[in-house]
């Protein structure tokens, strides 16, 4: 059994704070599903995932001892590039069109984006998991 006894702060840290940046992100995405607008509650929740995912990212970058191009690592940081794209075009989109429906490629692109970076938290519990 793992224990977080033996794990560095760092990278307890990190696993924290990318749950909570999962709850923010999935709150996100689920208001887009309910509403298919940029809301107020939509475009504060992926605001606050995208940031939180960084800071997440940093903390574990800093706790690990290992190279970070790992499979999980670029699952990861792919993961990233495209949860902040999806904020850049929300809040372009936010700015241009205020709340008017997302057009169907954006909101097509968010779903992606979201289930990319869902398969990254999953591999990063089975990078956990195999830590003896």
């Amino acid at each position: 059994m793992l224990s977080l006894a033996i794990m560095n702060p760092f990278l307890i840290t990190g696993m924290i704070i990318v749950v909570v940046a999962l709850g923010s992100y999935t709150t996100a995405v689920v208001t887009a599903l309910k509403w298919r607008r940029p809301t107020a509650v939509m475009r504060g929740f992926l605001t606050a995932g995208v940031g939180l995912d960084a800071t997440a990212t940093a903390f574990m970058i800093a706790g690990s001892r290992r190279i970070p191009l790992t499979f999980h690592g670029l699952l990861g940081y792919s993961a990233f590039l495209l949860m902040a794209t999806d904020l850049f075009l929300t809040w372009r989109h936010y700015r241009r069109h205020k709340t008017e429906p997302f057009p169907a490629r954006l909101y097509r692109y968010s779903l992606a984006a979201y289930s990319w970076w869902v398969l990254a938290f999953v591999a990063g519990i089975i990078v956990v998991l195999m830590i003896k």
